[in-house]
């Protein structure tokens, strides 16, 4: 009885210890039944998993895949007796918020209109697009239906009621936060932050410096160990491509100073498990105060 007991006990602590997303619903439950009211489904909702989303979005799937893509779910929203078109809404379950974040800023552009629909949305004359938590929602028009811009938010905001965890960008974005930052242009990399393979994962964003459109970035590694084997592997990359290369070392970790092949002038500074950097200077050390910026805002004894 109190082996029985003691195994009860355990079981319940460890559901209590579930992340949220281990209690989620399937992700085709996520589309409501009317969206907006009075526009209802018109058809069965279709689901795609890792195995067959290139039957969907052919062309795009591959895409979506480093950022944990999960399960996808699709369905056509039509006014009954209407014979103007749809609304066709699909829903993709990434791996995290951070990895829904990044697919939805693979078509985010600063010139686009942003609507305030889960933790981010925009809109132009054809779709909407938000995320929220490990989520990422698409709502797209069908048919001669002619966009109207309180349409797709009615249908956005009932979807986003319907997805569970928080309506808030994911932390690591708030890694770019610097003064000069432009709106809209942080991006989330899984892998090949920079087009360099050897980077990894990171952030970018532009910010605006003495004029000047720079990029802006920080690299995510596990372990301090590892993101010293990611300077190690672009201080060799640089080298072999004979650029100019000052190494050199603070309290922080290594600093790189380089006038890349690609990107003109770099520096680069390790702390800790992450790096900071800033791509696209006419001189590397004219970005020596918004390294300083970027250091800031990193976790304390990270």
């Amino acid at each position: 009885m109190k082996r029985a007991l003691l195994v009860l006990f355990i079981t319940a602590l460890l559901f209590v210890a579930l992340p949220l997303g281990a209690a989620e619903k399937a992700v085709e439950t996520l589309l409501p039944q009317a969206c907006p009211q009075g526009w209802v489904k018109d058809g069965p909702v279709s689901t795609y998993t890792r195995e067959n989303l290139y039957k969907y979005i052919d062309g795009e799937a591959e895409m979506y895949m480093p950022y944990g893509f999960e399960k996808a779910a699709t369905v056509m929203y039509a006014k009954p007796g209407g014979k103007e078109g749809g609304l066709v809404v699909n829903i993709f379950e990434m791996g995290s918020p951070l990895d829904a974040f990044g697919i939805y800023g693979s078509y985010r552009s600063p010139a686009l209109d942003r609507v305030a629909v889960g933790a981010e949305g925009f809109a132009d004359e054809s779709e909407m697009m938000f995320f929220k938590d490990r989520y990422f929602a698409q709502i797209m028009t069908s048919g001669t239906l002619t966009q109207e811009r309180s349409l797709f938010l009615a249908c956005a905001e009932s979807v986003a009621a319907a997805m569970p965890g928080k309506a808030a960008m994911p932390p690591e974005v708030g890694l770019l936060k610097v003064a000069g930052l432009v709106p809209g242009t942080e991006r989330y990399f899984p892998e090949g932050l920079l087009g360099y393979g050897f980077l990894g994962k990171g952030l970018t964003g532009d910010v605006m410096l003495a004029g000047a459109q720079v990029k802006a970035f920080v690299m995510l590694r596990d372990s301090p160990d590892g993101m010293e084997r990611t300077i190690d592997a672009y201080a060799k990359y640089l080298r072999d491509s004979k650029a100019p290369l000052e190494v050199s070392r603070n309290g922080a970790g290594t600093i790189i100073r380089t006038t890349d092949p690609l990107f003109k002038g770099v520096v680069l500074q390790q702390s800790g498990r992450y790096g900071v950097g800033v791509a696209g200077l006419k001189e590397p050390h004219e970005a020596d105060e918004l390294i300083q910026r970027l250091l800031s805002l990193l976790p304390k004894g990270g």
